[in-house]
């Protein structure tokens, strides 16, 4: 909720009611008084579309200009073009400096070392510290994406103190993070630099109509079969408990269930995996918005003892669900 509350300062400072749009996604208010506090993935995505849109901004308000819907459309119909990730990062970073924003881009390469830099402009104010985490998990997964191979980051550089509570390990993969630097970068092995463009125009449009879920949502399963997958669990009655439930999932797409596997294989994420995270979001929503049992959300969340789903959240978060309830309490 952290995350949460600095991605709406913009909007809020700009007047927008954020209640209203907290709402509107399905989050309860009172949970921007717990900054530990956790939701689902799907419900921030969703809070992030409706602030860019309130606001014509997709920096969400954060920055010295509005960044208007539709810039990082011009920006990625350009990279895309690149032939290897070198010259992607190089026209990301040239063209997103014409804007003249409160951010100026660079990649430096160095022996076996490249870096992706952002600075701040003098002069130019920053709103929250939230936007360059933003601008730094977006430049690595974007680029990811464009080679079709997750980059393993050696290192996150971030120009400001530790936080009390971030999400750097979900951000960034679990990345190394140094903090109070004198510019903010992620850092990764040069030979990525080689990689060639994958992507292409027709792969970006789908891209652009699923963000910001391309962006937030873990990279494996941020394809467009695995978003299908995602939508279809979410709709199936007792999906996340049936044993028919791959079966009955590759019925809905109109393909077999060993077309299933190795569309997704492709995408880099697996059938079990995806319902997991599923079942994972559902827990933390049911525990942070309802007074259900225990043994309620369990069941709801596809398990049939209550056993199993405690350790099951525990391994997830590092709390017993009893302990992530008790702490929104505060």
């Amino acid at each position: 909720m952290t995350t949460v509350s600095s991605s709406l300062s913009g909007a809020a400072q700009q007047g927008i009611n954020v209640l209203a749009l907290l709402r509107k996604c399905g989050i309860d208010p009172r949970l921007l008084n717990s900054p530990q506090a956790r939701i689902p993935v799907r419900q921030f995505i969703k809070l992030c579309r409706y602030s860019s849109g309130r606001l014509n901004d997709e920096q969400y308000g954060l920055l010295e200009k509005p960044q208007r819907l539709g810039t990082y459309r011009a920006i990625a119909i350009n990279v895309v073009h690149a032939k290897n990730l070198g010259d992607a990062l190089n026209r990301y970073a040239e063209f997103s400096n014409l804007f003249e924003n409160s951010f100026e881009f660079q990649l430096k390469a160095k022996a076996r070392r490249a870096e992706f830099i952002i600075r701040r402009r003098p002069l130019m104010t920053v709103h929250n510290n939230f936007a360059v985490e933003s601008a730094l998990m977006i430049a690595h997964r974007f680029s990811s994406w464009l080679i079709n191979e997750r980059i393993t980051l050696q290192g996150v550089y971030i120009d400001y103190p530790s936080p009390p509570f971030h999400e750097y390990n979900y951000l960034f993969y679990g990345a190394p993070v140094l903090n109070n630097q004198d510019y903010a970068a992620i850092e990764f092995d040069a030979g990525y630099l080689e990689r060639p463009i994958v992507q292409n125009e027709v792969h970006l449009e789908s891209y652009l109509q699923n963000a910001p879920a391309k962006l937030y949502l873990p990279l494996d399963e941020s394809g467009q079969l695995s978003l299908q997958v995602r939508k279809i669990l979410s709709d199936l009655p007792n999906s996340l408990s049936s044993n028919t439930a791959l079966s009955d999932t590759s019925k809905a797409l109109g393909i077999s269930s060993d077309t299933l596997r190795r569309r997704l294989k492709r995408e880099g994420t697996n059938f079990q995996t995806i319902r997991a995270n599923i079942r994972r979001e559902l827990a933390i929503h049911y525990l942070a918005s309802s007074s259900e049992t225990i043994e309620n959300i369990a069941y709801k969340t596809g398990y049939t003892e209550p056993g199993a789903f405690i350790r099951a959240f525990k391994n997830w978060t590092g709390y017993t669900p009893l302990k992530f309830r008790k702490q929104l309490e505060y």
